[in-house]
C-alpha cells in the first residue's frame, strides 16, 4: 500500500513538473483543440455565431471592422492554426497580428466572395508560406504563453483610485509603463 502511494505521488510530481516545463505546448495544443471543436460543432450545424463573435472581438482588438460572414470559416481556421504557434512563442503576437490582417486583406482583395474557400490544410500551408517568407523564427529570449500570462499579474490594472487621483492632481497616467518592472 505504501509503495503504491509513493509510486502515485512520484508519478504526480513528475507529471506536474513535465506539465509545468511544457506548459506553452500544452496551452497551444489546448487552444487549437478548443478552437477546432468550436469550428467542428458549428460546421456540422451550419452556423457561424461563435466563430463570428470571436473574430469580431479579434478584429476589434486590431481596430478593424468585423469580417463578412463569407470569410468567417476560413479566418477562423487561420486563427486556429496560428493559436498553437503563438502559444509556444514560435510566432510573436506582433507577427500574428500582421499575418492575420495581411491574410484578411488578401482574402478580401483576391476572393471578394470568399469562394473558393480554402481547406484547413490549405490555410495551414498558406500560414507556413507567410512564416517562411518573412523568416519568422522563435527568438531565444521569447518564452511561450504560461499559466501566469493567462491568469495575469494584476500590475497592469489601473484602479479607480488611481484615476480619481490623476484627475485631482492633473498628473497623467503613463499607459506605456503600466505593468513594467523596475530595473535595478
Amino acid at each position: 500500500m505504501k509503495r503504491t502511494l509513493l509510486g502515485l505521488l512520484l508519478l504526480l510530481v513528475v507529471g506536474g513538473l513535465a506539465a509545468w516545463h511544457w506548459q506553452s505546448q500544452l496551452i497551444g495544443t489546448g487552444a487549437q483543440w478548443y478552437l477546432g471543436r468550436i469550428a467542428g460543432s458549428e460546421g456540422s450545424s451550419g452556423t457561424i455565431e461563435r466563430r463570428r463573435a470571436i473574430l469580431t472581438q479579434l478584429n476589434r482588438y486590431l481596430l478593424m471592422p468585423p469580417p463578412l460572414d463569407v470569410y468567417v470559416p476560413e479566418l477562423f481556421d487561420l486563427v486556429t492554426e496560428l493559436s498553437s504557434r503563438v502559444a509556444t512563442g514560435e510566432v510573436s503576437l506582433n507577427w500574428a497580428a500582421y499575418i492575420f490582417t495581411a491574410y484578411q486583406r488578401d482574402l478580401v482583395e483576391q476572393r471578394p466572395t470568399g469562394k473558393p474557400r480554402r481547406s484547413l490544410e490549405e490555410v495551414n500551408a498558406e500560414l507556413g508560406r507567410y512564416i517562411q517568407f518573412f523568416a519568422i523564427q522563435k527568438r531565444p529570449d521569447q518564452k511561450g504563453v504560461t499559466v501566469g500570462d493567462l491568469m495575469g499579474t494584476g500590475d497592469d490594472v489601473i484602479t479607480l483610485d488611481e484615476i480619481q487621483e490623476s484627475e485631482k492632481t492633473g498628473k497623467e497616467i503613463d499607459l506605456r509603463t503600466r505593468g513594467a518592472k523596475e530595473h535595478q
